[in-house]
């Protein structure tokens, strides 16, 4: 059963807290101003940002040197993955704690998030708890029982469902934003998260959600004229005249040797067979401009562009912060909702567990952790849904028995501390010709199995039976060595000098795939679609 929260319990701890943190400059003399005892925390998510892609990860040109700060400020997590490597999941992912296996939300799954999964998910639970929650940006949940009515669950809302263009303003989803001063949506983010700011009341601390569009393709595929989404991007964007001396989306990286994979436009069924995952089947189409190299380098322009104009934001948000006298007390969380593939193993797009799907940037920084703490880089296993435990905890909030991360505060004070040896990845999206994928991913070694879905692949949604592999073999099985083959070109399944390590490695796929199935009967089933 889901977890359910005493509201009893919850009224008291919100009523004290915000009694203690009422005692504002009024009651002291000189009306110096009382800093909330329990952390502001902020949460930003950007969309299809593989790790590696900033300054302070090592990439060679990228210009990110407000992230590259905020990881001098505070810690960096070299080693951390995505539980469900697809927009919609990712995002239910993170707001619950839970992978999709349990809490089944997800494009091709066949049910709605409730309203009793949504009072168990961070937002919910630190405003029961006396936070003053918001949300800006991209919701991307998709499918929910209360769709229409997001609003109602944050107490300031500046958000959408689903994708954005690259000049958002206008009729429908982009309404929302025709009444502030910018023109294009990662600089109307910033200004949404400032309007946040403003309407914070001084006696109760806050958790602002922003998920950014970018670098999505919604956004790059629409910086032309003309282009939306799924556009080839033939045309290089800084002849649109509204960016040709924009300073971030004009030349910037235009005169870089930018290089794109070598193996882009190559056979993709070297590495996945055709009867395994067909690209026909959508995934060419969907993601075209990474099945040609000359859109391809056009895309990886935007890409790096759209990186820089967040990290722009990131840099006027800390800045807003100190303005306001928030620095010293207001937690900063960075992070993404997957990565992607840019042409290499001759694929565009997300949802397969390869490390430039599954690896995301996480950045955490913490105003009050000591010096000779921060700049620090955590090698450790770290999951998404590690990131949602760490907000409860940061709030000084429970974390329900439902969530499945474990919080990184311990983590972070003492990297000695004690952690797991393996993370278990999933992707049960199975539109476009995907099959279930599932795996275990150690610091050397990864294991991959594959599983057809029987229904239709682009319009049949799965059930819970149809995600338990227990009697179940897969049709496709990779082994990589990562220590030597970092890029996972190499499948070593049928190596025998490996077997052993084979073996244990399905071993604790199973184990985990299981617990999962397990976890899952022993919940409130959701809304079927």
């Amino acid at each position: 059963m889901l977890n359910v929260i005493n509201k009893s319990r919850y009224s008291r701890r919100a009523f004290l807290g915000i009694l203690g943190a009422g005692l504002t400059s009024s009651l002291l003399a000189g009306h110096r101003k009382v800093k909330v005892a329990r952390p502001n925390i902020i949460f930003l998510l950007t969309d299809d940002q593989r790790a590696g892609t900033l300054g302070a990860s090592g990439h060679p040109f990228i210009k990110t040197p407000n992230l590259d700060k905020l990881t001098s400020d505070g810690v960096r997590f070299s080693r951390a993955f995505i539980a469900e490597p697809v927009c919609s999941p990712s995002r239910v992912s993170l707001f619950t704690g839970q992978y999709e296996r349990v809490h089944g939300i997800g494009f091709s799954s066949s049910y709605d998030l409730s309203e009793q999964q949504w009072e168990n998910t961070y937002p919910a639970l630190l405003q029961k708890d006396g936070y003053y929650t918001g949300f800006v940006g991209k919701f991307g949940v998709e499918y929910y029982a209360f769709r229409g009515n997001a609003k109602s669950k944050f107490d300031f809302w500046k958000a959408r469902d689903g994708w954005a263009r690259f000049f958002p303003k206008g009729k429908g989803k982009g309404a929302i934003y025709n009444d502030c001063k910018e023109e294009i949506i990662t600089p109307i983010t910033g200004e949404c998260i400032d309007q946040f700011l403003d309407s914070t009341p001084g006696e109760k601390p806050f958790c602002l959600s922003v998920s950014f569009s970018a670098p999505h393709g919604c956004i790059s595929g629409s910086m032309f004229p003309g282009e939306s989404g799924n556009t080839r991007m033939t045309n290089p964007a800084n002849e649109n005249p509204k960016l040709k001396d924009h300073p971030v989306y004009g030349n910037l990286y235009r005169n870089k040797d930018v290089k794109i994979p070598d193996d882009c436009t190559g056979d993709p069924y070297k590495h996945i067979p055709i009867e395994v995952l067909d690209q026909n089947d959508g995934r060419n189409k969907t993601y075209s401009y990474n099945y040609d190299r000359k859109t391809c380098l056009e895309h990886h322009f935007r890409y790096y562009q759209l990186i820089t104009g967040i990290d722009k934001v990131v840099g006027e948000l800390r800045a807003s912060l100190k303005k306001r006298g928030l620095s010293d007390n207001t937690i900063i969380i960075y992070s993404s909702d997957h990565g992607l593939l840019m042409g290499e193993y001759g694929m565009g797009g997300k949802a397969l567990l390869y490390d430039l799907t599954t690896k995301i940037p996480l950045i955490i920084y913490d105003p009050r952790l000591p010096k000779n703490k921060r700049g620090k880089v955590i090698d450790e296993l770290v999951s998404s849904i590690d990131i949602t435990s760490t907000i409860m905890k940061y709030a000084g909030a429970e974390v329900p028995a439902a969530m499945q991360g474990k919080s990184l505060i311990e983590l972070m004070k003492n990297q000695d501390t004690p952690w797991r040896d393996h993370i278990f990845l999933e992707s049960l999206f199975v539109w476009r010709g995907n099959p279930f994928i599932e795996g275990v991913r150690t610091k050397d070694w990864k294991y991959l199995r594959y599983f057809k879905f029987k229904g239709k692949p682009n319009g049949d949604h799965y059930l819970e039976k149809d995600a338990n592999f227990a009697d179940k073999e897969p049709v496709f099985e990779q082994l990589f060595n990562l220590k030597n083959d970092p890029m996972e070109k190499t499948n070593l399944i049928d190596n025998p000098e490996y077997n052993d390590i084979l073996e244990g490695l399905r071993g604790k796929c199973k184990n985990e795939s299981q617990k999962m199935v397990n976890i899952r009967k022993g919940m409130d089933k959701k809304i079927t679609r």
